[in-house]
């Protein structure tokens, strides 16, 4: 980061492609296989998995970014992040469906953005699953302020993080 012509953005942007081919491209190895070794008889439907994916990797950018300057400051957010968000998997709807949860349930984790990109995933390969609670706005909301509050952070407190 010496190099005057790199700059903070440019590594940020070298990080997200890097991390958004490399999990595209496990994710569609390992899906392949699945569907191949496997009798499924799976009718996908790509347009619900794209959105889902490009509305995960919005929401992956923003924390990412957020993050990315807050452990600039405080290098234990780390450890913090890494266990408050392992609940994720069973609040996002991973193992246990957002209709199959009690109706309290279900009116407190519709705020959990990565709960609608799982249902959206959901949908593309179950073409009877049909959610009701998905909000492609809510989560573009979410992601897209994500990514500005942590390009802003960034940009004002680029300096002090490369320093410390």
């Amino acid at each position: 980061m010496t190099y005057p012509a790199v700059s903070w953005l440019d590594a940020v942007a070298g990080r997200i492609i890097l991390n958004m081919l490399t999990s595209v491209t496990v994710s569609y190895i390992l899906l392949a296989t699945i569907l191949v070794l496997v009798d499924s008889r799976v009718v996908l439907s790509f347009g619900p998995i794209f959105q889902a994916y490009i509305l995960c990797a919005l929401l992956g950018i923003g924390a990412g970014l957020v993050n990315c300057a807050i452990i600039g400051f405080f290098p234990v957010w780390r450890t913090i992040w890494s266990v408050a968000t392992r609940p994720l998997m069973l609040a996002s709807g991973v193992i246990v469906i957002h209709e199959d949860l009690p109706p309290f349930a279900q009116s407190l984790l519709v705020y959990n953005p990565l709960m609608h990109v799982t249902g959206l995933m959901r949908e593309g390969f179950y073409p009877m699953y049909a959610p009701q609670y998905i909000s492609h706005i809510y989560v573009l909301v979410i992601g897209l302020s994500l990514i500005a509050l942590g390009l802003m952070l960034l940009r004002r407190f680029n300096q002090e993080i490369l320093n410390r």
